[in-house]
């Protein structure tokens, strides 16, 4: 009796890992394909060898208001969520909203929450793990990857998944690619430690890179007034901050503003967040950024005008298109 409940239990045992070998062969065989925009790190595991570890830019997203006003006061760990997809330019997917509900229609993945959330409110960032936040590689490649990545000072190229996802919204892994843009973030000035009037800079002075890491030619965009770039506050800041100005409003394209790189080639913007092209709104006051809470953490985000407004450019075939956001960082200049 007791050898055959032992059988039992390792025949069981295999009958849930083929269950499970089988029903990822069939996502990845037969699953929407989906790119998804990953910042790695590489930790090593003796027993499994190397493997890179993965958070998603829809790691962390805010709640919407289905999910934020169902009653809710906590979200406990564990909690199942829904995240609905949508394409954007370069065939990279973004976010379209959160929902404790399975969608009824549209392409959705499914995740559950990484930690307990307390306050529940429209708009509150948690934490998702949708099971692909562990990418296995051969011995000595996890590091490669790393490397290619680039470090925190450095030029970081973004490493975006092949995902496959089945219609109820398990994903899989399936490969991955390299963006061919890379953006990096240096601090130029730091501010005085206690700026004595207003009229002392209270927030650093950055240089933002972007490069062309692919074999091809590319080309950006470099509007008047570094109008190419957005000053947007992380997930988690506490209040919504929005621009105190908008000197870019009806700003469109010409050839003058294309700039080509090629393969390897770097273009720098240099930024002082003292000006006020970057002031932000602070309830009812205009601050600079600098000035604000040392929580509260901004990122710079590459937006180059849309194809529809590049269309007739003369090398509006070769223009990067969508968004690549920096490092966080605050205003002072402590990048994350």
């Amino acid at each position: 009796m007791r050898k055959t409940f032992i059988l039992l239990a390792i025949l069981s045992q295999f009958l849930v890992l083929a269950f499970m070998a089988g029903e990822r062969e069939t996502i990845l065989r037969a699953g929407a394909i989906v790119h998804l925009r990953t910042a790695p790190i590489d930790p090593r595991d003796i027993f499994r060898g190397d493997y890179v570890r993965l958070n998603y830019e829809i790691s962390r997203i805010a709640l919407d208001k289905p999910a934020a006003t169902k009653g809710l006061k906590e979200l406990p760990k564990g909690t199942p969520l829904f995240v609905k997809l949508i394409e954007g330019p370069n065939g990279l997917f973004e976010p379209a909203g959160v929902s404790l509900e399975k969608p009824p229609d549209g392409l959705f993945i499914k995740g559950r929450s990484r930690y307990h959330h307390a306050a529940m409110r429209t708009g509150s960032p948690a934490w998702i793990d949708y099971g692909i936040e562990a990418y296995f590689v051969q011995q000595g490649k996890g590091k490669k990857i790393e490397n290619r990545r680039g470090g925190r000072s450095q030029v970081q190229v973004p490493l975006e998944m092949e995902i496959a996802v089945s219609s109820g919204g398990k994903a899989v892994i399936k490969g991955y690619r390299w963006s061919p843009l890379g953006i990096g973030l240096q601090v130029l000035r730091r501010p005085a430690q206690n700026p004595r009037t207003a009229d002392t800079p209270g927030s650093a002075a950055i240089r933002l890179t972007l490069a062309n890491t692919s074999d091809a030619p590319l080309a950006i965009v470099d509007l008047p007034n570094a109008c190419a770039l957005n000053l947007e506050p992380v997930p988690w800041a506490k209040k919504h901050y929005t621009p105190a100005g908008n000197p870019c409003e009806s700003l469109l394209p010409g050839d003058n503003h294309v700039i080509v790189l090629q393969s390897q080639q770097e273009k720098t913007m240099d930024i002082d967040l003292s000006d006020p092209r970057w002031l932000v709104n602070d309830d009812q006051t205009v601050k600079e950024i600098g000035r604000l809470e040392w929580s509260e953490q901004f990122r710079l985000v590459y937006r180059p005008p849309d194809q529809t407004a590049c269309r007739y450019l003369e090398n509006s075939e070769i223009i990067w298109h969508g968004y690549l956001p920096s490092r966080a960082f605050h205003g002072r200049g402590n990048i994350d």
